[in-house]
């Protein structure tokens, strides 16, 4: 399994939009209730292809995810990958590469979201939480 990264541009649009619903929409749904309108203009509205990159997986685009690296620390902002692509260890492989730098790592994740063991496997601790996410480090 060769598992790349490549540019976002305007054309992934609409594949951001069905991965967003395939990984994200029952934990929103579940969380704060799930409106359509409101969901897909805020996606069209927040969509930047300077942000983030494709996880591809074998050439075929496969996830998205998304690093801010600071002068202290690196912030996973988000990782998602359609369903066909999870449990197969891409994330886990995509994360540990992200762990390689000196500087801690942080992400947060909705309570509601399994994905929290995958973070604790890979070392990851909750250090704060909200009402509705968990903030995890892995230093």
């Amino acid at each position: 399994m060769h598992i790349a990264l490549r540019t976002i541009s305007e054309k992934d649009l609409e594949f951001r939009w069905r991965l967003h619903n395939a990984a994200l929409r029952s934990y929103i749904e579940s969380t704060w209730g799930w409106d359509e309108v409101w969901q897909r203009q805020h996606f069209i509205d927040e969509f930047d292809p300077s942000k983030g990159t494709i996880i591809t997986v074998d050439g075929v685009d496969a996830g998205y995810w998304s690093v801010i690296e600071y002068d202290d620390d690196v912030m996973l902002v988000s990782i998602h990958l359609l369903p066909e692509f999870q449990n197969l260890g891409i994330g886990s492989r995509v994360i540990t590469d992200l762990l390689k730098t000196e500087k801690p790592v942080r992400l947060q994740v909705l309570k509601v979201n399994p994905a929290r063991t995958l973070y604790e496997r890979l070392g990851f601790e909750v250090f704060e939480e909200t009402e509705t996410h968990f903030k995890m480090v892995r230093r």
